[in-house]
């Protein structure tokens, strides 16, 4: 599933489709934005994130981990024509749909399909050298193969949770976090620590980094009744098998626009299919609107996302801005702890 993904230039936008005006959606008509091709060999294969751009880099107060100014994300003027009102990410700055003026209650958009804008949840992109042996240690619950995902607890050394993201391994040296709780940036903070650490002069994760992937791929949530349906519009025939939940599939939207497409690994919304899809973002704005052209397609903000996390069965736990500690027997019972000792905070969490 890893690829590796080449800049092909970027094009002006032709036949975008009229929001909510179409019972089904025009085809994205865009030129070829990106180029993918999968590759491998015997030493592994990897997923190339080309476009990166240092969107937050010069945003940071010195010092402080909180940005300084107001960042807007690739579908910022979307939303606007929607009516959104934003609320803004404290680490990176980033503005953020919390919700719209003429958003459905939830539980009936989910009866067709809903679709949120993750900018500005805490992203990271874990790759390089080590990023296998950092996250199986930083990370408690599965140890996962390229292609699985997972909600996963990291563990501070003396066992208390910083928080439980979402984890998927996108290649042999990749892996993804997504997280748009408040904790997020705990985690992210603690998992870029634990990259730096050394002792003796021996630093185990050299040459790993972790970054903030705003300026990569844009993370979009589609979840509901039809999600299903309208994902497969997208894809051709011969390909129309979506990811499962727990795995992450690469895929190619409409012949030409290479993705990611993660199976949310647990129930978020009622029993109804969710996925994030990860997006090029020089296609972010064209797929954005082709997904709204569905008549059964509305927009949801960050509070109604928020709403659905809640629901985790250990989202309450963790919805504290103090210190917190789970049982160990809670964790298990949750799916959320692997057995052996083999991982930061194991003797604090099995002690405590």
């Amino acid at each position: 599933m890893d690829a590796r993904w080449q800049d092909g230039g970027k094009r002006p936008l032709h036949g975008l489709p009229h929001l909510g005006q179409h019972s089904s959606r025009e085809r994205v008509h865009a030129a070829p934005l990106w180029v993918c091709r999968i590759v491998g060999n015997a030493n592994g294969a990897r997923t190339e994130w080309h476009q990166k751009e240092a969107l937050v880099a010069d945003e940071r107060e010195q010092g402080s981990g909180r940005a300084s100014r107001t960042v807007r994300g690739e579908l910022y003027e979307e939303h606007l024509t929607l009516g959104v009102s934003f609320d803004r990410a404290e680490d990176t700055g980033l503005a953020y749909p919390a919700s719209y003026a003429r958003e459905q209650p939830l539980d009936l958009a989910l009866e067709g399909a809903v679709i949120s804008d993750l900018t500005g949840a805490t992203y990271r992109l874990v790759s390089g050298a080590h990023p296998q042996e950092l996250c199986e240690a930083a990370f408690c619950a599965r140890k996962l193969r390229v292609g699985q995902c997972a909600f996963e607890p990291a563990l501070t050394g003396d066992g208390a949770i910083t928080s439980v993201a979402l984890l998927a391994r996108t290649g042999t040296h990749e892996y993804v976090l997504l997280d748009p709780t408040r904790r997020g940036s705990v985690v992210a903070g603690w998992l870029t620590f634990l990259s730096q650490v050394s002792s003796n002069g021996n630093a185990p994760y050299e040459g790993t980094s972790v970054e903030e992937a705003s300026g990569m791929l844009v993370p979009l949530l589609i979840m509901g009744a039809r999600a299903n349906e309208l994902l497969a519009d997208y894809l051709p025939s011969a390909a129309r098998a979506l990811p499962a939940r727990g795995a992450v599939e690469s895929v190619t939207l409409d012949g030409h626009i290479p993705a990611l497409l993660v199976g949310m690994p647990v129930d978020i919304a009622g029993g109804v299919p969710a996925y994030v899809l990860l997006v090029p973002k020089t296609a972010a704005r064209v797929m954005w609107r082709s997904l709204l052209s569905f008549t059964w397609v509305e927009p949801v903000g960050r509070t109604a996302v928020l709403g659905t996390w809640s629901q985790l069965p250990w989202a309450q736990r963790l919805d504290s801005t103090d210190v917190v500690e789970i049982a160990e027997q809670d964790l298990r019972a949750w799916g959320l702890l692997r057995r052996g000792n083999d991982f930061v905070g194991a003797r604090g969490i099995l002690e405590g």
